[in-house]
């Protein structure tokens, strides 16, 4: 009976408080799902503003149904900004922006060929025709293994 009493008696301050709990609530776990919470909150609050006399049932019943509202726009929202997709897709893919590159062969006896790109040392498709130091261009990428082609001087 106390839970029904506290919620009968909750003013403007009351909603307001709840929004900003659920807010701080959504800044400690992103992700959503306090954001329609703490806006049904906040809307119901303004409305008990404008109506200081309506009953808690009414009050109760605006809060959930904002509150599934909000949630709804908020999940919607949030879904077509991470859909969105990029004029770059490769770029985050950083061996999809290796091509084009040009570095130098890397032979070490008794390791993998590498090829050095900038200051990263990068996997190497084999090739009989390269040789330490020998100046190449990026022209693909095969797994994590750079394919280069030799210069032409």
């Amino acid at each position: 009976m106390e839970a029904i009493q506290f919620i009968a008696d909750m003013n403007f301050y009351h909603w307001l408080t709840l929004a900003a709990v659920l807010l701080i609530a959504e800044i400690a776990l992103p992700g959503g799902f306090f954001l329609g919470a703490a806006a049904g909150a906040l809307f119901t609050g303004l409305i008990h503003l404008l109506m200081p006399d309506m009953d808690w049932q009414a009050a109760l019943a605006m809060y959930s149904i904002s509150s599934v509202v909000f949630s709804f726009l908020a999940v919607n929202k949030m879904r077509a900004v991470l859909d969105f997709q990029s004029d770059h897709e490769d770029l985050n893919d950083r061996m999809a922006n290796l091509v084009g590159a040009q570095g130098t062969i890397m032979m070490i006896p008794g390791e993998p060929s590498k090829v050095k790109v900038g200051d990263t040392l990068w996997g190497l498709e084999h090739d009989d025709r390269f040789y330490d130091q020998a100046p190449v261009t990026v022209v693909g990428v095969e797994g994590m293994n750079a394919v280069c082609q030799l210069l032409d001087h």
